[in-house]
């Protein structure tokens, strides 16, 4: 290395000197002035000298940004995104090369770590994948022995596994640390479902507060409005909502289930459909089918019934919400049970439009339960709908039938994620009218009410 230094510096020297001889007639005229000031005196004067090292030709280059073209652009001309990869490239290769064996000989003891603090600053999404799938194979080469980012990319923390997940969290005003990954040690297939689905959504639950999890894309879309109906606000709070695809909530609440030391230690709240269902008794390894709230418990001798209930073996941190165990079904149903003549609810998406509007302006005039069967058109779902409302062993009154009806048929017309959006885009204008006579009141069924103000008040 001494060698190769000496040799850079004779060369330089002679660029140097040249330098120096194509100068003479000008630096003649620069130093002129130190005789006339009184800086050439006792037989010195001023002159121009000097030699350039390796790492002082390096600080002599100005970086740039050149096209196929041939355009040249400088650095500053680039986006702060762009010019932080660029800098960490030349910081990543500048550390390896000092912890190379070649560099500093086969006897020297080396343990490169690369620690970088939010890499996502600036950066589109796709280039942060980019860089970690750079730093993963990075690591695989053995070019540095551990990498260490700090992040609050979701799209980070989606393209990583869990063993490589630690979250760093307060509660109580001290800061503790959990490792996702030990949550699953004794539970591998739901550690393979929370890696498959913990993608750049999902996974802000990392980073949340606090979580809802909610079972479809009707939920995630209209939880923030219903919120606002409620006077909470999600963002204040910092809670994010979850669609987990499902009743999948066990796979995702371990997580945060504080029985086990390794957990996050958030609130959650898990908001799910009652779903009730049926089997036929007399049909051997038949499956449950869904049915309507009417329909449950009234032919005991023929079906065997269910409906969704809370697992009681998670920790306080962690709550269930569903609709009311015998008159709920699932979140369209219960809208419009909450709201039966509010016709805002009808959106453009939806089937059967007229109809419902129709029979949502009967219940509003108070007519008779046979005014509503005789308003519904002839199909095979209708009629078993008026059959399960005339049943002698329901003992409903005739407003909940009345209310029933127009929740089974609206449900039956509801294309979810179409619907969700426009009526969150319905509910969201109808908000902006709040305290002017336009306002229309729309109720958010009880169990999300009470699951939004226990989450937000906790």
């Amino acid at each position: 290395m001494k060698a190769e230094k000496k040799k850079f510096e004779d060369q330089a020297k002679v660029l140097m000197d040249s330098l120096n001889m194509r100068m003479l007639e000008g630096k003649q005229q620069i130093l002129s002035y130190s005789k006339d000031i009184g800086a050439s005196f006792d037989n010195i004067e001023p002159n121009f000298a000097g030699s350039i090292t390796d790492v002082e030709l390096y600080s002599a280059l100005k970086l740039i940004v050149e096209h196929r073209g041939g355009i040249q652009l400088p650095i500053t001309h680039n986006g702060l995104g762009y010019n932080n990869l660029i800098f960490m490239s030349l910081l990543l290769a500048k550390m390896q090369v000092n912890a190379s064996e070649s560099y500093l000989g086969s006897n020297s003891k080396i343990f490169p770590m690369l620690v970088i603090e939010e890499p996502e600053a600036h950066l589109h999404p796709s280039m942060q994948r980019q860089l970690l799938n750079f730093l993963k194979q990075n690591l695989k080469a053995n070019k540095v022995r551990q990498i260490f980012i700090t992040t609050h990319s979701t799209h980070i923390t989606g393209a990583l596994d869990l063993d490589e997940i630690i979250c760093l969290y307060k509660a109580n005003n001290e800061t503790h640390a959990s490792y996702p990954s030990q949550v699953f040690k004794d539970d591998e297939e739901s550690k393979k479902y929370v890696q498959r689905f913990l993608d750049a959504t999902k996974s802000n639950m990392l980073f949340a507060e606090k979580i809802i999890l909610v079972e479809g894309l009707a939920e995630q879309l209209l939880m923030s409005t219903f919120a606002e109906y409620v006077g909470k606000s999600l963002e204040d709070n910092h809670i994010a909502v979850i669609n987990v695809g499902g009743k999948y909530f066990n796979h995702f609440l371990k997580l945060f289930n504080t029985n086990n030391s390794a957990a996050i230690n958030r609130n959650v709240v898990c908001i799910t459909d009652r779903d009730p269902m049926r089997k036929e008794l007399s049909i051997e390894g038949t499956t449950y089918t869904k049915c309507y709230p009417f329909e449950l418990n009234v032919e005991a001798e023929k079906y065997e019934y269910k409906t969704s209930k809370q697992n009681m073996d998670y920790s306080p941190n962690i709550n269930f919400y569903f609709q009311d165990e015998l008159q709920g079904k699932t979140l369209e149903y219960d809208l419009v049970r909450y709201n039966p003549a509010l016709d805002m609810l009808v959106t453009d998406s939806m089937s059967n439009q007229e109809e419902i509007k129709a029979l949502m302006k009967l219940f509003k005039e108070d007519k008779s339960i046979d005014e509503l069967y005789s308003r519904l058109s002839k199909s095979k779902e209708n009629t078993r709908i008026i059959d399960g409302l005339k049943h002698e062993k329901l003992s409903w009154s005739d407003g909940n039938k009345k209310i029933a009806l127009i929740a089974a048929r609206y449900l039956n017309s509801v294309g979810k994620g179409v619907n969700a959006l426009e009526l969150a885009y319905v509910l969201q204008e109808n908000l902006a009218k709040l305290g002017s006579e336009d306002f229309v009141e729309f109720i958010v069924p009880d169990y999300i009410q009470k699951a939004i103000e226990w989450v937000c008040e906790s």
